[in-house]
């Protein structure tokens, strides 16, 4: 399987008898290259809402999911949440005691190595408060969103799920196809640019690739991405409306963590012509730092995919 993003797990198993009873240590290097070391594999699993749906579609479910403003939905949206606890709070408003009433062996989140930050909020770390709950793992919010998929494989393996299952492999296959169509469609337009953004009343916020694990994927497999100018280690390229058309762009793809509320303040945007992407209808989606299962990216490749094979070059 590739791996993308540098992330490793070991399950040790080391048996000693006590009596009658046998132990087995479990240990896990998480994508911060922190090791966690346990007497026993854990089972009851407590997850930051996107680490939940990473582990889910490989079976593992946890007994609690804890969220806030600062993830979307959609992340989690595929699966059925009937018998789990969901603590949803404002951002960095989590307090330790609502984990503790799950009595978690292992918390799992997610590590922004851009930021050194969890998800979850500012003590959801290694030395924070939540690690008297329950040890910390953070998968790695890295430089790909397959890689991203792919590393909660080798968590979810590590916990007991079986990655050879013919449901994961059919997931697995599916997106390779997608994949494939979509590099396909690249191939045949190398001309085509495409630009992901978001916006408010007053300014575009086009997208730095670097920032975005799925823009490097759709890099990767050679979409010709829009790189704007962006202080390093920052997310965004920021352009008043009326310079809009600073970065030509054939394909505008907009934010869609809120649903569709930034494509309806572009269409309301009376400056958003200036994109020629924009003046020729050859608007789309962008699955901002939400995908983390093999359906979705699937299902969101497909569309991405169409998209470009439906536009044309409209800019100089």
């Amino acid at each position: 399987m590739n791996r993308f993003a540098k992330f490793s797990a070991l399950v040790i198993a080391g048996l000693s008898f006590s009596g009658a009873a046998m132990a087995q240590e479990w240990t896990f290097t998480d994508g911060a290259g922190s090791t966690i070391t346990l007497p026993n594999p854990p089972e009851r699993i407590v997850a930051f809402s996107s680490s939940a749906a990473g582990l889910m579609q490989f079976g593992i479910e946890p007994v609690g999911i804890f969220t806030d403003e600062s993830t979307s939905e959609k992340s989690y949206a595929e699966f059925d949440l009937e018998g789990i606890e969901l603590i949803r709070t404002p951002y960095n408003q989590l307090q330790p005691e609502a984990l503790l009433a799950l009595d978690p062996d292992l918390i799992v989140t997610e590590y922004w190595p851009r930021t050194g930050d969890y998800s979850g909020g500012e003590e959801m770390h290694p030395e924070g408060r939540f690690a008297a709950v329950a040890p910390i793992v953070g998968v790695l919010q890295g430089d790909s969103a397959i890689g991203l998929i792919e590393d909660y494989g080798t968590l979810a393996e590590a916990l007991g799920a079986d990655l050879d299952a013919p449901e994961i492999e059919a997931q697995r296959d599916a997106f390779e196809i997608a994949r494939a169509a979509l590099a396909a469609a690249a191939e045949a337009k190398p001309g085509l640019k495409v630009m992901a953004a978001s916006i408010d009343a007053d300014n575009l916020y086009v997208a730095a690739p670097a920032g975005g694990a799925e823009l490097q994927d759709f890099q990767r497999w050679g979409v010709n991405m829009v790189e704007p100018e962006a202080p390093e280690g920052e997310y965004w390229g920021v352009l008043s409306w009326e310079n809009a058309d600073t970065y030509p762009a054939d394909v505008l793809l907009l934010d869609d963590r809120r649903g569709s509320s930034v494509r309806e303040a572009v269409e309301a945007q009376p400056l958003a012509d200036l994109i020629a992407g924009v003046e020729a209808g050859q608007v789309g989606d962008w699955p901002a730092w939400w995908i983390r299962t093999y359906a979705a990216y699937t299902a969101e490749l497909e569309e991405l995919t169409a998209l470009i094979e439906r536009s044309e070059v409209v800019t100089d």
